[in-house]
C-alpha cells in the first residue's frame, strides 16, 4: 500500500516533522510503500485565484499528482492558535484548486477523492495539537477524504523526543502505530 506522510511544518526543529519521520518509519517496517513528502521543497505561493489564472505553478501539479498516487495518507498537524497552521491550509487549497486548462485535473478534488487519511499531531501543551485535528478533520471530509476515527495527539511534545528524533515512549509509539494500522487497514478495503 502507499502511503503518503506529511506535516503542516516547514520549521527545521519541529515537534510534527519529527512525529512524521518517526511515522514513516514505523510505515517501512511494517512493509507500507512510504512516500514522506516535506513541504519545504515545493515552491507554493499563498493561494490567489489571479496568480492561478495565470497558470498552476509547477509545484502544485507535483503536489496534486503525490498526492493522487497514494491511496493513503497520514498528517502530523501542527496547532497554532487553536487550529492548522496557515501552510497545511494553503496546501490544501492549492491541491483541491481545479485546473481548468488541464482535462486531466478539472475535478478540484481529484487528489482527495477517497482517500484514507489519519491525523497526528504534536504539542509542546498538554492537548497535543487535538484542536488542531478537530479543525482539520472537517475540511477533509469536505474535500471528500475519508478520515480515520484512530488518531494521536502527542502532548509535552518538547520532552518527548530523544536527540535523533526518536520518540523516547513505547506507548507513544504504540499510538502512532496504531494510527498507521488503521489507516492502511481501511485503504486496502476501499481501494480494492
Amino acid at each position: 500500500m502507499k502511503l503518503l506522510i506529511f506535516a503542516g511544518s516547514t520549521r527545521l526543529n519541529s515537534f510534527n516533522r519529527k512525529l512524521a519521520h518517526v511515522a514513516a518509519q514505523l510505515a517501512r517496517a511494517g512493509g507500507a510503500d512510504v512516500t514522506h513528502l516535506e513541504l519545504v521543497d515545493f515552491d507554493l505561493p499563498m493561494y490567489n485565484a489571479d496568480l492561478e489564472a495565470q497558470g498552476t505553478p509547477r509545484d502544485v501539479m507535483r503536489l496534486k499528482q503525490l498526492m493522487y498516487e497514494h491511496p493513503a495518507w497520514i498528517i502530523c498537524s501542527p496547532e497554532y492558535n487553536g487550529s492548522y497552521t496557515a501552510l497545511l491550509k494553503n496546501t490544501i487549497d492549492w491541491a483541491s484548486s481545479p485546473v481548468k486548462s488541464d482535462v486531466a485535473w478539472q475535478e478540484g478534488f481529484k487528489s482527495f477523492s477517497g482517500k484514507v487519511v489519519g491525523l497526528l499531531s504534536a504539542s509542546p501543551g498538554a492537548l497535543g495539537g487535538l484542536r488542531s485535528q478537530s479543525h482539520l478533520a472537517p475540511l477533509l471530509l469536505n474535500a471528500q477524504c475519508w478520515v480515520a476515527p484512530r488518531a494521536f495527539a502527542l502532548s509535552h511534545a518538547s520532552d518527548a523526543f530523544d536527540a535523533r528524533g526518536q520518540l523516547l515512549n513505547d506507548a507513544h509509539r504504540s499510538n502512532v502505530q496504531a494510527v498507521i494500522d488503521q489507516v492502511l487497514f481501511a485503504a486496502e478495503r476501499l481501494t480494492t
